[in-house]
């Protein structure tokens, strides 16, 4: 059936005329004129309704409902839409007409030709041929042919250098183009440019044949693989890091809201980088969709690419052997269908073959359980199912060996679990001693606090604690040491950590009638994860543990109670999003049973004010957190049963507020005081004896004593990294410090170096709006524009600042942040930016948050720098003054103490009017 001519039927499409302007529907262009106007694709989607209902009035909510489908939107997106539009009209802005408090109307004549599609075919270009008005490069290889586009490999004739040049003859493929343009700016300008993606260097996007130039990126996959002889004949683990790093890519690309939407092998390009290590490159972003175009506007990147309204995100584009169900199915694209198509390709590469689709039992083919078990978790039928993000399965396929030695050791210890059941009778004489060991081991790897002492005093109490306390044992005995192997504690990895989690769904069960017993198991597995850092399964363990002691005492007894304010500590260290104001809510419920119930228990004091001072800790209360903890310390102190290792860590508690609060001195006395008596408990490399050794580094930075803080760093690190890993808190915050004091010695390189590393692990681990991910990339800016890399810096700055602000608002972070960005465009000569970045800084909040009273300082500095470079001597002198008494001490950044002294010595010393800024 032919399509329906009248204007009302979109699918034709027409080329519009109306004053001295025409839109062009085929190639989505607006002209004003003779110039060709770009624009936006919602001003142009408007533009449209109102072209095709000519003379009539449109009203608000019928455009809003038009160009917005689905989305509630206020009105003031509109009315900047109509606004821009007429912007690119000039002055035909007036045929665009305002019908007060109901809509917009087209005025004037207005004339609609249909434009008829041409058949595609390929372009005149012989291989060898040169360039029109590019002499030097020629036409090589044409890679691609198919309707609308062509893709040819072009090379300089001088310095062999290759690119690859895309062109579209018809609208869709234009209109790709213009995406891929968008998307691959958007990549390069939020993430640096990177070996996994390919720079786009060129494009012509107003007369066809249009075109998209970029670097050359090698063969793709498929081509690579026959190079190298076939797939076969390529090592196993060579082809799993290639699809783990393409993986690490698009999680890379996911984390901007960027859809690929068509992952398949030709998309992927394989070349040897400068280590000679096969680089993957993931390519043609010509079908991606994008969760929020306005990150392109804030970037100043045209939008036009973006124009069809559901096109962005709902159409099923792709390649059916890599496409998930439910996009056959009609279902919109989703991070959650890029990561089926990686699941494909993962079983493709492993049996060898890219041609043979994932079809009912492909299981079969694949001998290794865990690259089974991969393979089916990335690529369920059942998107729910599936691997929460691509970053997760690089993770899996980067950790296969250790996967494997794990489940070799569990298949072992399961052996062993059998062969100690049958003996555990006949060696009841010696069993005191097994159940000794077992509680000397697990709470020595698992490095828990207060689990079976508890000061209480009622006798009846103490005795049913202690027939807790013997069930507990004999459950470590047999259902969480029989699992471990005591070969492999205290790695990174420990197998332990492992049995405690297979053994937690065992509890419900073993003492689904002893629910006191169950508590207490799942409170014990959740503070020995919380040590561990493994936030997300610990809180599901203390929810667990707080449900079960209600079931057995109340909601209101002292041990939930206590299990909430321990879990409010460790939402409030997380500095996850949101953690902090469930620790407060947390903490508030328990305040509120503890005075309505008038519970007494001793340790509930303990508890309470130690979840009072973290969560002050965090909020960046220095003075509370130091007092709440000082009253924890004594409280504890106080229980002569309390559990000697939570009373030092108490204490530790206490010295790191002092640090926080800038008392080097106090908190490297109390450190290394500290450090002598967790030895005396736990040995030279217990965890606990580490955490004070990574804080007497910290003490040591306070002080300006930098060398020694890197020397303490140094010796600590390789202990810290074998024994707890390295995306741990406790490692992150050691190479936060030691970047920190590197950068004071000006030691740039190695500052950034260990700023970046752990940039990447906390947004790995904790997402890019963490507190780590925020302060160690602002940190890392620092370092970059001090150290001769500006424009790094500057982007560094940039995004760390846009973090801070969609992560933790009005905050001492994000201020510490805006301060960084500031002094990165001052050194840029961006005085104005600069300027508006330096007002409204918290100087005392920045200034306890940096643990650094004299802090201020830096912004009368950098004001200074602003008021000389603009020729404002006096208010320049007003502010060196005022920066006067921090850069005269004898710690005082030396970096910063050079800038100052130079602008005091070319500025007057006499003073006159002062203009603040």
């Amino acid at each position: 059936m032919a399509a329906d001519p009248s204007p009302s039927n979109p699918a034709v499409r027409r080329l519009w005329t109306f004053g001295k302007c025409s839109f062009n529907e085929a190639q989505w262009a607006f002209t004003v004129g003779d110039n060709t106007v770009e624009i936006e694709g919602k001003p142009l989607e408007i533009l449209l309704e109102l072209l095709r209902h000519a003379g009539e009035v449109i009203t608000k909510d019928e455009l809003l409902d038009t160009v917005w489908p689905d989305v509630v939107v206020v009105e003031g997106s509109l009315t900047t839409a109509i606004s821009k539009l007429r912007k690119a009209m000039g002055d035909q802005a007036h045929l665009i007409e305002t019908v007060p408090r109901i809509g917009y109307r087209l005025a004037g004549p207005v004339s609609a030709q249909l434009i008829r599609p041409e058949t595609s075919k390929a372009l005149p270009i012989e291989p060898g041929s040169s360039m029109p008005d590019r002499p030097n490069w020629r036409f090589v290889e044409r890679l691609d042919l198919s309707p609308g586009s062509e893709v040819w490999r072009i090379e300089h004739a001088k310095t062999r250098e290759m690119h690859v040049l895309k062109f579209a003859t018809d609208a869709d493929r234009l209109r790709a183009l213009k995406r891929e343009s968008a998307i691959s700016r958007l990549l390069a300008q939020s993430l640096g440019e990177r070996p996994d993606f390919v720079p786009v260097l060129d494009w012509n996007f107003a007369t066809a044949p249009y075109s998209l130039e970029s670097a050359y990126g090698g063969p793709d996959l498929g081509q690579w693989a026959a190079e190298q002889g076939g797939l076969a004949t390529i090592p196993l683990a060579v082809r799993l890091e290639i699809i783990a790093s393409v993986a690490s890519t698009i999680a890379a690309a996911h984390d901007l809201g960027v859809l690929h939407k068509d992952i398949k092998p030709g998309n992927i390009l394989v070349a040897v980088d400068r280590n000679g290590h096969w680089q993957p490159k993931v390519v043609d972003f010509g079908s991606a969709a994008l969760s929020d175009p306005g990150r392109l506007a804030l970037m100043d990147i045209t939008q036009s690419g973006f124009r069809m309204r559901g096109e962005d995100g709902a159409d099923a584009t792709g390649t059916p052997v890599w496409m998930a169900p439910e996009l056959l199915a009609g279902a919109a694209p989703s991070m959650s269908s890029d990561v089926f198509a990686l699941g494909v390709l993962l079983y493709q590469i492993i049996i060898g073959d890219f041609r043979k689709p994932l079809a009912p039992g492909w299981e079969a083919d694949i001998a290794d359980p865990l690259l089974r078990e991969d393979i089916a978790l990335a690529a369920s039928g059942d998107p729910s199912l599936r691997l929460d993000g691509a970053a997760e399965l690089s993770r899996r396929l980067r950790s296969l060996d250790a996967r494997r030695a794990e489940r070799d050791a569990l298949a072992e210890t399961e052996n062993r679990a059998r062969l100690a059941e049958e003996r555990l009778a006949r060696v009841r004489v010696r069993r005191p001693w097994v159940i000794a060991a077992t509680v000397a081991l697990s709470a020595g790897v698992i490095a828990t606090s207060l689990l079976y002492v508890r000061t209480l005093r009622e006798r009846d109490i103490a005795e049913h604690q202690t027939a807790i306390a013997e069930k507990v044992t004999r459950f470590l005995a047999t259902d969480l040491l029989a699992r471990s192997s005591p070969f492999r504690a205290g790695a990174p990895d420990e197998s332990l950590v492992g049995a405690v989690k297979q053994a937690s769904p065992l509890i419900d069960i073993r003492f689904k009638d002893e629910p006191a017993i169950a508590a207490r198991l799942h409170q014990t597995i959740a503070n020995a994860l919380d040590k561990r850092s493994d936030w997300p399964v610990a809180r599901t363990e203390y929810d667990r543990a707080a449900t079960l002691w209600a079931q057995a005492q109340g909601a209101s007894s002292p041990d939930a109670v206590a299990t909430r304010l321990q879990q409010a500590m460790m939402e409030a260290r997380s500095y996850e999003a949101g953690s902090l104001p469930r620790a407060k809510a947390l903490i508030a419920a328990a305040q509120n049973d503890i005075q309505q119930r008038r519970l007494s228990r001793p340790d509930l004091d303990v508890w309470l004010a130690s979840a009072r001072g973290t969560v002050a800790l965090i909020d960046n209360d220095g003075p509370t957190a130091e007092a709440e903890f000082g009253k924890a310390s004594r409280a504890a102190d106080a229980l002569p049963d309390f559990d000697p290792t939570a009373r030092l860590t108490f204490r530790q508690r206490f010295a790191f507020a002092k640090f926080r609060l800038g008392d080097g001195a106090g908190a490297e006395h109390l450190f290394r005081q500290l450090e002598r008596d967790f030895t005396a408990l736990e040995g030279p490399d217990g965890p606990n004896v580490l955490m004070v050794g990574m804080n007497l580094a910290q003490a040591l930075m306070v002080e300006g004593k930098h060398a020694a803080a890197v020397a303490q760093a140094n010796a600590v690190y390789p202990r810290i990294l074998a024994r707890l890993g390295a995306d741990h808190e406790m490692t992150l915050q050691l190479l936060t410090t030691r970047a920190q004091s590197e950068g004071v010695l000006e030691r740039w390189d190695d500052a950034i170096r260990d700023d970046l590393r752990v940039n990447e692990m906390a947004v790995a681990k904790q997402g890019a709006k963490s507190f780590f991910a925020v302060a160690t990339l602002s940190d890392a800016a620092t370092a970059q524009c001090r150290g001769g890399h500006l424009a790094e810096g500057l982007k560094s700055a940039d995004m760390a600042h846009r973090a801070a602000v969609e992560g933790f608002g009005k905050a001492a972070l994000t201020d510490g942040t805006a301060y960084t960005l500031a002094a990165c465009q001052i050194a840029a000569g961006k005085y104005a930016e600069a300027l508006g970045n330096l007002r409204g800084i918290d100087r005392a909040a920045v200034a306890q948050l940096a643990a650094d009273p004299h802090w201020g300082a830096n912004v009368d500095l950098a004001l200074a720098q602003i008021a000389a470079a603009q020729g404002r001597s006096s208010d320049a002198r007003h502010f060196l003054d005022a920066a006067a008494p921090a850069f005269s001490i004898p710690n005082a950044e030396p970096y910063q103490v050079r800038i100052w002294k130079r602008l005091d010595h070319d500025i007057p010393k006499a003073a006159g009017n002062i203009h603040p800024a």
